[in-house]
């Protein structure tokens, strides 16, 4: 399958080059998630590139910006729980004002963001929408709750999506609310080719293997996604029990030191007990951005089974890193991922075909390898992280443009 074909027509990123300064500083206001890591890879390389990055209520993503990217932000308090609607969006365009962004950054949609939709001469936005925000099927929401959504959808001067289905319904409510198009792009959250490099990782995985009491020799299968219910980590659990990699293999689950993980740890483990795996089962600690190659490194392969989903940047990681990749064949990964090609892609709750999957990359030495060379050489093609920033970039200009065109 051809680049051309993943990505719904558009052109291919341009190869890996060191960013330039831009023509034109832009101040951007990061506004979402306060958890995500995205934003802080985000705001560290648009920093990086020169624009001036405001990270708005997420003091642990400024935190992560300046302390393990090193780059410079800046921060500002926008949610006053406290005030009044109207009150609220009123501080709020006075602090925006006052700061001269140009751009705000919606990284997820929710209803309360409606003040920038409602703010009368307040800068334009890029809307960028999570399958949570607009799969009302998998993540049932009120009335309510979905009108604010299309309020803030229809109120946005670019989108962005990292899977094409997504785009797709956000550019049809869009439509079905006589919204005027705006640019819609289809952006990754890539990968740092230079940091997910096997090689430059070797080192770093030995500790890794270290860290996690793991047997010298162990093929290790990695679920890299979140523990949480919906995330099926106890398929994953046990189709491992049943499979070949449960002769002398490791599961390593990774957490993310979210809230109520430790409930999902302990449900996870007396799956594994149940299924006689639990001694072959680690639980990898969370890390800082910085420490996953290491860990990626040190996996034979990689698994993740969501029923629902967008494209994470876990999958550029780890095919970056030449990593054998088994998925569930979602709509979200159809133009990315080719079964055969770079991953291997199974039915959606299919465990015959998911414990098949896994006994192939473990016996089929050459198929395996074929993954892992198409794997890398799709990610330097497709989901180098500069390229995907190049887009974001895109995104904010078309979105400025069109504000100064009101």
């Amino acid at each position: 399958m051809m680049a051309e074909e993943r990505l719904q027509g558009e052109s291919p990123p341009s190869p890996p080059s060191p960013p330039s300064p831009p023509a034109t500083r832009l101040t951007v206001l990061l506004c979402g998630d306060p958890t995500a890591p995205q934003q802080g890879r985000l705001g560290a390389a648009l920093s990086r590139r020169g624009h001036r990055v405001i990270v708005a209520d997420a003091p642990g993503v400024a935190a992560t910006i300046r302390g393990e990217h090193g780059a410079a932000c800046e921060e500002v308090v926008l949610e006053r729980p406290r005030w009044p609607g109207a009150i609220e969006a009123w501080l709020a365009r006075r602090a925006v004002r006052s700061l001269g962004v140009d751009v705000v950054h919606l990284n997820y949609l929710r209803p309360r963001y409606r003040l920038w939709a409602r703010m009368r001469g307040g800068p334009p936005y890029v809307a960028t929408a999570w399958g949570s925000d607009l799969n009302d099927e998998d993540f049932p929401r009120t009335a309510s709750y979905r009108q604010g959504v299309d309020e803030v959808l229809c109120g946005a001067s670019a989108l962005t999506a990292d899977s094409a289905p997504l785009l797709e319904k956000a550019q049809q409510r869009r439509a079905r609310l006589e919204a005027p198009e705006v640019s819609a792009s289809l952006v990754l959250w890539g990968a740092d080719l230079g940091a997910f490099d096997r090689s430059r990782a070797a080192a770093a995985s030995g500790v890794w293997r270290a860290r996690l009491g793991l047997p010298e020799g162990s093929k290790v299968l990695l679920s890299p996604r979140q523990c949480l219910p919906h995330y099926h980590a106890d398929r994953i659990v046990r189709a491992f029990a049943e499979s070949r990699w449960a002769e002398g293999g490791v599961l390593v689950l990774k957490l993310y030191g979210r809230a109520g993980e430790e409930e999902d740890r302990a449900r996870l483990e007396a799956v594994a007990e149940a299924a006689g795996v639990r001694e072959q089962v680690r639980f990898a600690p969370p890390s800082a951005y910085g420490e996953l190659p290491g860990l990626y490194a040190l996996c034979d392969a990689a698994v993740s089974a969501l029923e629902v989903d967008g494209f994470p940047s876990t999958f550029c990681e780890l095919l970056a890193m030449a990593v054998p990749l088994v998925a569930t064949d979602l709509p979200a990964y159809r133009g990315l991922l080719g079964t055969g090609e770079n991953a291997l892609l199974t039915p959606a709750g299919d465990h015959a075909a998911l414990v098949k999957a896994l006994d192939r990359l473990l016996t089929d030495g050459e198929f395996a390898a074929r993954l892992r060379s198409q794997g890398a050489a799709w990610a330097r093609e497709v989901a180098d992280w500069e390229a995907c920033v190049d887009r974001f970039e895109g995104a904010y200009r078309a979105a400025a443009q069109r504000g100064a065109q009101r």
